[in-house]
């Protein structure tokens, strides 16, 4: 998934290090369940995807409340990235 903040193109990558910059960020261990969670875990992989790109997490919010329409696309993307690493797991 790709998504555009500002000037800045940043392709989505779901990766053990957004996993990791979450748990750090929230304290818990991994398992984002409210929508505080997957919030955070989106602003997780974004700024774990483009190194080179810096936003705060209340820039990132302020965002989303400007393109309500990126959290559908998010959730669909994760889903789908979700139930392929579950097929990986299965053979």
């Amino acid at each position: 998934m790709k998504i555009k903040i500002g000037k800045k193109n940043i392709e989505l990558k779901y990766t053990i290090r957004a996993m990791i910059m979450y748990e750090n960020m929230t304290e818990k261990s991994f398992n984002p369940q409210t929508l505080t969670d997957i919030i955070t875990f989106m602003y997780c992989i974004i700024v774990s995807s483009a190194k080179d790109y810096s936003i705060k997490f209340d820039e990132f919010i302020d965002y989303l409340d400007e393109h309500p329409e990126i959290m559908t696309e998010f959730s669909e993307w994760i889903t789908s990235n979700t139930n392929t690493n579950a097929d990986f797991s299965k053979n």
